[in-house]
């Protein structure tokens, strides 16, 4: 007894002194060490008034200064501002930064778990809605304002509350996007609501009150008896009591839907290997159905000779597990560093360049001062190899490391010509060369050549924008990554390539049919795009960017990717698999005959069928089929979609069908 009073007293003291340290009713900075690049990263804190009799207090993370709420005696909550804004859409290293800052939250603080939320503000709306779908068991609810984005898993929202707030006459970000992408979770039964302002621009106007009173009412359900979940990589694969430990395919989407239903764990799955289930809350639970396949309630599941088994934890193998993705496994939050070669006369430009790329953590428009640390090859130590992920920069013969770990790459560089992958040789004169590999030497770990066999001239301009000749840099559409990408100075492909599961190059047949040359202009890659988008909607028009479309905010949207057809094959299309998402909306013929000639006619729009303004009459409403992300381009003539809905998408096989006949 005197034992557990001393535990008891010892607990406590321990409560009470962690109570005394924090700043109550404060407004600090406060810091986290960061792996990733080995220093301490910085971000805003706000702490509530204590409350006497109060043991844990909720938690709002703010990205891009959402809510700039204030924590009172009436909203008593700890708040905290990541300091990583600037990239965007919060993929890449800004993901891993919001986790971070969460757990030192949770480390230092009296945080609730289950009342942790989420909320951002244009960029860090839609930056809100993919953090949120990536890691939906680890928030209550979210609240995006002024911008909702695209691209990220809808059904992964079946047990997490969401709330859009959205100025009607928002001309940077317009409601359109977020009017569809509502009507895409109401159908798939996701607990959310849009509110619309009316006559509010880019900016959620009135009191805050109700905002915090509808967030703070929202409690996570650790333990919902159904989910729903879709991912593009394992490291994605976790939602609640489920986790996808392996795909069958990892160039596919993988996903699942589960329900408890009793004493039985029904489980749908798709492309998924291996699974495994906590159970932990449902003791009660005595089989798992999967499929049609019952077996008996356990934690680990594997796919094997064409059948579901009771499996064991997956064993971690000599050679770190393939992730599709590319770039995208640099910036998960891992050690990485940046190697600059210096043999040969280009070591000061190969310098600035890595100097350049470690001050990128993903796609910003911004550098962002003394990220990775970056070293020369000379330099390099073993511990700092097995320790870290690197990035090398500089041809072979001008990187030491690259020279040494050449012969234990998947690839040939022989008298100026890369072979790989069984494909025809390629001359590497004018190109960059990207390649992502498990380090031969230390297999746990990355490597990523980023090597410019280009002139002084074609180097300038990897400089100036480095991070773009690094493959799924953004983390966006991770599947469709090449793990090899050959590219000149002005983003021309010749050649990519895909591991399978097991770090070997996929065979495609048909490998060497060359794409057809008119391809070298993505303006015709668009037609095609177009044609199919308004074969499927029977919209009067579809639209895409055009050949002069400039990109806005330093972003290029349009997402066709331009190639070399001398060298561009069958085979390297083959590993796009995109899904281009798409909405439909009506406008009259006025305003058609306005956008064409704001835009139609400087080739900034492409449309088909061509519109003609002198046929359109002006009272008449046209249906328009367009990209989601081309509603940002669209808002610029501050008039809205009418009716916008979500329309079917254009895959990558489908194009590959009108390309390759």
């Amino acid at each position: 007894m005197k034992i557990f009073l001393c535990i008891l007293f010892s607990y406590a003291t321990l409560v009470h002194a962690a109570d005394t340290n924090i700043r109550w009713n404060s407004n600090f900075k406060e810091t986290c060490h960061s792996q990733a690049e080995g220093a301490p990263v910085s971000f805003t804190v706000r702490t509530p008034p204590q409350i006497a009799g109060r043991k844990a207090y909720p938690l709002l993370i703010d990205l891009k200064v959402g809510l700039n709420a204030v924590p009172s005696t009436q909203y008593p909550f700890f708040y905290a501002l990541p300091a990583r804004g600037r990239i965007w859409g919060y993929r890449s290293l800004s993901t891993y930064d919001v986790l971070q800052v969460i757990d030192c939250m949770k480390q230092k603080y009296p945080i609730d778990p289950d009342r942790i939320y989420l909320t951002g503000f244009s960029a860090g709306g839609s930056g809100a809605m993919h953090l949120a779908s990536c890691f939906p068991d680890q928030f209550a609810a979210v609240l995006a304002l002024g911008g909702v984005g695209n691209n990220y898993p809808l059904v992964n929202f079946k047990n997490l509350p969401v709330a859009f707030h959205h100025g009607d006459e928002d001309w940077t970000s317009s409601i359109c996007n977020a009017r569809v992408q509502a009507d895409r979770m109401q159908a798939l039964g996701s607990p959310m609501f849009l509110k619309e302002y009316p006559d509010a621009g880019h900016s959620i106007p009135g009191p805050r009150a109700p905002l915090l009173n509808w967030l703070f009412k929202q409690k996570r359900n650790p333990n919902p008896l159904s989910l729903t979940h879709e991912c593009e990589s394992i490291s994605l694969g976790r939602s609640y009591w489920f986790t996808i430990q392996e795909f069958i395919d990892p160039h596919q989407r993988a996903s699942v839907a589960a329900t408890i239903n009793d004493r039985t764990v029904v489980v749908h799955p798709h492309n998924i290997a291996a699974f495994s289930l906590d159970l932990a809350a449902f003791p009660h639970v005595t089989t798992v159905q999967i499929d049609q396949t019952r077996l008996p309630a356990d934690m680990y599941y594997r796919f094997e000779s064409g059948h579901w088994i009771n499996g064991s934890p997956l064993p971690k193998p000599p050679t770190r597990v393939y992730q599709a993705g590319a770039a995208a496994n640099l910036y998960q939050g891992e050690p990485l560093l940046i190697v600059y070669g210096t043999r040969g006369d280009r070591t000061q430009q190969l310098k600035t360049l890595a100097q350049t790329l470690a001050s990128y953590g993903g796609p910003t428009n911004e550098r962002i001062p003394n990220l990775f640390p970056v070293i020369a090859d000379r330099e390099l130590t073993q511990a700092q190899q097995t320790n870290a992920n690197l990035i090398l920069v500089g041809t072979p013969t001008e990187n030491r490391l690259s020279q040494a770990i050449l012969s234990g790459l998947p690839i040939k560089i022989q008298q100026g010509t890369l072979l790989a992958g069984g494909r025809s040789p390629l001359p590497l004169e004018n190109q960059i060369l990207s390649l992502l590999a498990p380090h031969p030497d230390h297999p746990q770990r990355l490597v990523y050549l980023l090597a410019p066999f280009t002139d002084t001239a074609g180097l300038a301009q990897i400089v100036a924008k480095p991070a773009s000749f690094l493959a799924g840099s953004d983390g966006f559409d991770r599947i469709s990554q090449a793990d090899l990408l050959t590219q000149n100075p002005q983003h021309l492909i010749s050649r990519q390539l895909q591991y399978g599961k097991d770090w070997n190059w996929i065979r495609f047949p048909d490998a060497d049919q060359p794409i057809p040359a008119r391809y070298s202009n993505r303006a015709n890659l668009a037609t095609t795009c177009l044609q199919l988008m308004q074969e499927k909607s029977q919209a009067d028009f579809a639209l895409w960017w055009g050949p002069a479309d400039r990109g806005m905010w330093g972003t290029d949207f349009n997402h066709l990717e331009r190639y070399q057809p001398e060298f561009y094959t069958k085979a390297d299309f083959l590993t796009r698999r995109r899904l281009f998402e798409t909405m439909t909306g009506s406008v009259t013929g006025a305003e058609l005959k306005e956008i064409w000639n704001r835009w139609g006619t400087k080739q900034e729009l492409q449309s088909f069928p061509e519109i003609t303004p002198g046929t359109l009459i002006d009272e008449q409403q046209y249906r328009l089929h367009v990209p989601m992300d081309l509603y940002i381009k669209l808002g610029q003539r501050k008039q809205n979609l009418i009716n916008p809905q979500t329309a079917p998408g254009i895959t990558s096989a489908e194009l590959l069908q009108q390309i390759f006949p």
